[in-house]
């Protein structure tokens, strides 16, 4: 080891022997705000560094885009040029690449569609229930079908008859073969969803060892971040990747803010984790985000858990100043005047809003809250967890660009159709575009543009127009996006958006663009480039000077100077879910480590709010109050 690696550079010692480690697989429990992100690329940096002739490459994997993307900007900016022998990786997307070049083997071509919305995993659901008779199955909703098929796929369900279906309760054997059925049109289709990507990595990996062998010498070196939220069929990748005890394993996680039970994850897995492949362990208590008084309560209140890591040691600040006032808690008398507490407070403390939270439990009442800010002359920022971008030039570039590689998808064409009515009040008729599409050998795409070339009203488009030929010929999908959205901000017409905000959407669409070519080093072929993006969450960005309002779920809700958590009353946080006779303890220990993920993403101050009618229902003070040693006021 180097000697300039083995100095500190700003690392604590925990964080320093975290890095350094060479003995085996490690465990760092990372408290929130503890610099793991830092200890994970400074890892990857050193092993890279200390091996500049070797041609092994290292691997990081977490759990969502934007920590991969903090992850991978710390790695550039410390190996520069050699960057190219590290994989900084969602799961998901490592599965895809994973697939696109050795997913022949199972069935799947190289050039798959992957599918996110429910309205086409639906008609997928449909094919299924065409195939499988069993009269049971038609009393349940398609929609409830695909909530039990993602169940399947994040408990990594092979469908074999020999292996038990993973409900509770009633067996629901006539599931196994809608499961299959799904899962075979998916892939005879060249489609894949979210679920399946995992689903079919494993599938062959486990059918073909030689493969899991190869990317174990790739990648002799593994890292893993956020490894509390990942589910069984990640777990199980991780051990193809990682299938020996003497591994070069680095996990970080914290069983304290495992908050994703919906999707898979469990603090138990950690635990199994760490006994299969004996770790050593590594804390890292000291959070360098948040004051001593935040972290008091927050020890406080995560101590009721019962299920936690046995060797994690309590939250510890790093120099974080508190002053009087940096946690306050208030009681008022029924909600709306709790809301309207947050909003005239947060206008006389004169705080910049981007660094402002208003954080809660449910929807709901985070909706109100939203309506106190916006009378109080403030922008809320309520993000709608299901909002994909919506505006017709989003509309009309996505549409295209999936048929471009997808050239006979009807749907597509019936948006792209849309869309450009909407932006230029031409209006291109889905048969016409069809015939012509068959008249030149299958491609909608080149129907709609021979039939669009030919009208004479849409000369006032012919940019775009020009823009999706080079498309159609050349396959140069970022000069066309670019042209789409700079003719529409130009002003070149005024076109029906649907209330979208189509400026904010193109910044988006665009900075999308920018990071998937940062992963790639480069432009990437059109089809990895539409791999690559369909994870990434397609949100327009807050306005700058918004407050925002998020749920204490939303993983968007972890880095504010300033948080007000309202709504802390029994039957609102925690829920009546987990307060009603006969509820499992871990549904309330689950909306423990959500209130202590909440309370530790302030930065300067918290502020802790209730009511005592919530809705016209009285409800008394949160039990949560009590065990984080707090009084009202």
């Amino acid at each position: 080891m180097t000697q300039a690696l083995k100095k500190s550079n700003g690392l604590n010692v925990n964080q320093l022997k975290a890095v350094n480690w060479d003995q085996g697989p490690l465990l760092v429990l990372a408290g929130p705000g503890s610099g793991a992100t830092v200890v994970v690329a400074r890892r990857v940096a050193r092993l890279i560094r200390e091996s500049p002739e070797a041609r092994f490459r290292v691997l990081a994997l977490t759990f969502t885009t934007k920590a991969a993307g903090r992850i991978r900007e710390r790695v550039e900016s410390l190996l520069g040029s050699s960057k190219a022998r590290v994989r900084v990786s969602t799961f998901h997307s490592f599965c895809a690449a994973v697939l696109r070049q050795h997913g022949n083997h199972i069935g799947v071509r190289p050039d798959f569609e992957l599918i996110a919305r429910d309205e086409d995993r639906i008609g997928i659901v449909d094919e299924s229930y065409r195939r499988t008779d069993s009269p049971e199955m038609f009393a349940v909703g398609a929609a409830r079908v695909i909530r039990m098929i993602d169940h399947l796929f994040r408990e990594a369900y092979d469908g074999a008859e020999t292996t038990e279906l993973p409900f509770n309760g009633y067996a629901k054997s006539w599931m196994r073969a809608v499961y299959n059925n799904y899962l075979d049109t998916l892939i005879a289709g060249n489609h894949l969803d979210h679920g399946a990507l995992l689903v079919c990595c494993l599938r062959l990996f486990r059918e073909r060892p030689r493969i899991a062998r190869h990317y174990r010498i790739v990648y002799p070196y593994i890292c893993v971040d956020e490894y509390q939220d990942t589910n069984k069929c990640q777990d199980l990748l991780l051990r193809f990747l990682c299938p020996m005890d003497d591994a070069s394993l680095l996990v970080v996680a914290d069983d304290d803010q495992s908050i994703y039970r919906w999707n898979g994850a469990t603090p138990a897995r950690l635990d199994g984790l760490r006994h299969d492949y004996r770790m050593a362990v590594v804390n890292l208590p000291a959070s360098y985000r948040c004051p001593e008084a935040v972290i008091e309560p927050a020890n406080n209140l995560i101590r009721f858990n019962i299920d936690r890591a046995t060797t994690k040691r309590p939250l510890t600040t790093a120099g974080s100043v508190s002053c009087s006032e940096t946690v306050r808690v208030r009681r008022f008398r029924d909600q709306s005047s709790e809301v309207a507490w947050v909003a005239a407070d947060i206008r006389k403390r004169v705080i910049p809003a981007r660094n402002v939270a208003v954080l809660a439990s449910n929807t709901k009442l985070l909706e109100a809250a939203a309506d106190a800010l916006g009378r109080a002359d403030m922008v809320p920022y309520l993000r709608q967890p299901n909002y994909q971008m919506e505006s017709a030039p989003f509309r009309f570039v996505y549409s295209a660009l999936r048929l471009a590689v997808g050239p006979r998808e009807t749907d597509q064409m019936r948006i792209m159709c849309r869309a450009f009515f909407d932006m230029t009040e031409v209006e291109v008729r889905l048969d016409r575009a069809e015939a012509e599409g068959d008249a030149q050998g299958g491609s909608l795409l080149r129907g709609f543009l021979n039939v669009v070339e030919d009208e004479p009203r849409a000369v006032e488009a012919s940019i775009v127009i020009g823009a999706l030929r080079d498309l159609v010929e050349h396959m140069k999908y970022v000069e066309f996006s670019n042209a789409v959205y700079d003719w529409c901000g130009n002003g070149a017409r005024r076109y029906a958006d649907n209330g979208a905000d189509s400026e904010a959407e193109c910044a988006m669409w665009k900075e999308l663009t920018r990071k998937v070519s940062r992963v790639g080093g480069g432009v990437p072929p059109l089809s990895r480039f539409m791999h690559e993006i369909e994870p990434h969450p397609k949100v327009a960005p807050p306005p700058r000077d918004a407050v925002h309002c998020l749920t204490i779920h939303s993983p968007g809700g972890r880095d504010f100077r300033h948080v007000y958590l309202i709504g802390l009353a029994e039957d609102q946080l925690p829920s009546y879910r987990a307060t009603k006779a006969g509820a499992h303890p871990r549904v309330l220990e689950e909306e423990r480590r959500n209130c202590f993920a909440a309370m530790t993403s302030a930065h300067a101050t918290l502020t802790l709010t209730c009511a005592d009618t919530y809705f016209g229902r009285p409800k008394q003070p949160s039990r949560f109050l009590r065990e984080m040693g707090l009084s009202l006021t």
